[in-house]
């Protein structure tokens, strides 16, 4: 374990984190051994070793040359996390809040997303909220770890879940996965075109098209619209019915 992450993580900056660190391998240590083993500039060290004292985590030995040991590491580390975990759970409250409390939804006609990343993401929170019924055609059958989780919530719940794409010795694995989790699967017709148009459909409230390969190749660009229209979810509902009534099932 790297110990200077660890102090990081605990709220010291980076100087404060080398010298605690230093501490826990020389157990006591002059101002100028611990400068020399942490590399802090020793005119640093003197007001960390104050505030260290201040602590209450640093006592000085009595001896010729000022030295310094730890005192209560463990109880000090132990109380720092316990507020850490305040810290979160009152974040966690506070989102919940944030987010309940937000009045887009209702105005929400049109959006864009830019990036692969960013839309797996926003396809997995919406999945979460769906009550009824998804509908997906996709291309390589991406696995992610949000999005099994939020599929395999809903379809617990008793979301209905049908999805097309591409079947080959590429996807099959990957589509296997996604089956697992309870949902209809059907290999994508290319009678409707060599790739297939990548787009979802939730309760038929909201939709979404994605825009990738092979029209855009990094990842980071492609662009996903996000729409509650439902002239086009209602086209798009068509087209996948179309597509699903003339796929084989996988």
């Amino acid at each position: 374990m790297d110990k200077i992450i660890f102090f990081q993580n605990l709220g010291f900056n980076d100087y404060e984190s080398k010298v605690l660190a230093s501490f826990t391998k020389l157990n006591s240590a002059t101002p100028k051994e611990i400068a020399l083993d942490s590399g802090v500039p020793q005119n640093k060290t003197y007001s960390l070793l104050n505030k260290f004292k201040d602590l209450g985590i640093l006592a000085v030995i009595p001896s010729d040359i000022k030295k310094y040991k730890l005192i209560n590491l463990n109880t000090f580390i132990n109380n720092k996390i316990k507020e850490n975990e305040k810290r979160l759970r009152v974040l966690k409250e506070n989102s919940k809040e944030i987010y309940h409390n937000r009045t887009d939804e209702k105005q929400f006609i049109f959006s864009l997303i830019k990036g692969q990343v960013a839309t797996l993401n926003s396809i997995a929170e919406k999945n979460i909220k769906v009550k009824k019924e998804i509908l997906g055609v996709q291309r390589n059958w991406k696995i992610w770890g949000s999005g099994l989780r939020a599929m395999k919530k809903a379809v617990k719940r008793g979301v209905k879940v049908k999805m097309i794409g591409l079947i080959d010795k590429n996807t099959k694995d990957r589509a296997e996965e996604w089956k697992k989790l309870g949902i209809k699967i059907k290999a994508y017709n290319k009678k409707f075109g060599e790739n297939p148009l990548r787009f979802s459909i939730f309760d038929n409230k909201e939709s979404r098209i994605t825009i990738g390969k092979p029209e855009i190749q990094n990842p980071e660009e492609y662009i996903t619209i996000w729409t509650s229209s439902k002239p086009l979810i209602n086209i798009l509902k068509k087209q996948f019915r179309d597509m699903w009534k003339e796929s084989k099932s996988f």
